[in-house]
């Protein structure tokens, strides 16, 4: 018989104490570190006659090394530009693993970059150019209208409109006066006591205009005089003529001067992007007569046209 049976002697094992740490290798899949060790023994006591093993383990390892290894790169950044020459960025880290406890740091770097977009050129930079000089007025006085112009460089996209206008000699134009020369005496059909009377006219006209040419046919003036039969006494100018005459007595009645139609507009002076046209009307409809007034107001009238762009060229808003 067994002395373990005969005496009933079954001795469940227990583990010693630790041993004191020591250097020692381990190995953590591709790469062996440094590490600390240290070891126990089932002894305390061992087991006996069908005794329990010790439940645990029989070392630890701490403090291992471990190198540094590189995490794949990113993919590479949008270019810095849309256009033109620019650069992209790819990174990656030391954290696949992080190197600890005096493992090698990863070698290399962690950061990439190369250029893009090298074939790709950018359009010309557009700009206006200066404001040329202010153009000629329309109008010597009494208002008018003038304009500058500039270009858009390297292209027609620029911001913005190409002509600038601003009013011009704004100063009420002087009032000039036109007078015709006088018509020849003619025979009016009126005797008296023999003798006949003559009348003979001009024109005189008031206005402020800029240019004495811009005169038209004004305010109509008649002198009379009487003419004896017999010749002796001549031609006299009767101061009382002239009273009838402006009363109307020996001319026709007052006719007032009338606008005639306008006429169509002129052909605007710019194809595109804002130019002039014009239309004239007369005081000729009727024309005044007999001392009648005038017309009122301007026989020119200006009006902007074709204000679309020229292609490709932008409004002033």
């Amino acid at each position: 018989v067994p002395p373990c049976t005969m005496r009933n002697l079954t001795v469940d094992g227990h583990f010693g104490t630790w041993s004191q740490w020591k250097p020692c290798t381990h190995t953590d899949g591709a790469s062996v570190g440094s590490c600390l060790c240290r070891t126990r023994v089932c002894d305390s006591p061992a087991p006996q006659c069908g005794g329990w093993l010790c439940e645990g383990p029989t070392m630890e390892i701490a403090n291992c090394s471990r190198n540094g290894g590189w995490t794949p790169w990113t993919s590479w950044s949008p270019c810095s530009t849309t256009c033109g020459i620019g650069f992209q960025v790819r990174q990656r880290s030391c954290s696949n693993p992080t190197p600890r406890h005096g493992g090698r740091v990863c070698v290399g770097q962690n950061r990439e970059e190369r250029y893009c977009n090298e074939h790709l050129l950018c359009p010309p930079h557009v700009f206006w150019t200066g404001w040329g000089p202010w153009e000629r007025c329309t109008a010597q006085c009494g208002g008018g209208i003038q304009a500058r112009r500039r270009i858009c460089e390297n292209g027609p996209d620029c911001p913005g409109c190409s002509v600038e206008y601003q009013p011009c000699n704004t100063n009420a134009c002087p009032e000039l006066k036109k007078t015709t020369p006088w018509t020849p005496w003619t025979p009016v059909n009126i005797s008296d006591n023999g003798g006949h009377y003559e009348q003979r006219f001009r024109y005189t006209c008031k206005a402020h205009l800029p240019d004495p040419n811009l005169l038209e046919v004004g305010r109509q003036r008649i002198e009379m005089r009487y003419c004896s039969s017999d010749g002796t006494s001549g031609c006299l100018t009767d101061g009382l003529s002239g009273d009838f005459l402006r009363s109307g007595r020996y001319s026709a009645h007052t006719i007032n001067g009338a606008w005639s139609p306008w006429s169509p507009w002129s052909q605007c002076s710019r194809d595109c992007s804002r130019g002039i046209r014009n239309r004239k009307r007369a005081c000729s409809n009727p024309e005044p007569k007999y001392g009648g007034l005038p017309c009122l107001g301007p026989s020119l009238e200006y009006q902007e046209c074709n204000i679309l762009p020229c292609p490709g060229k932008s409004q002033m808003k």
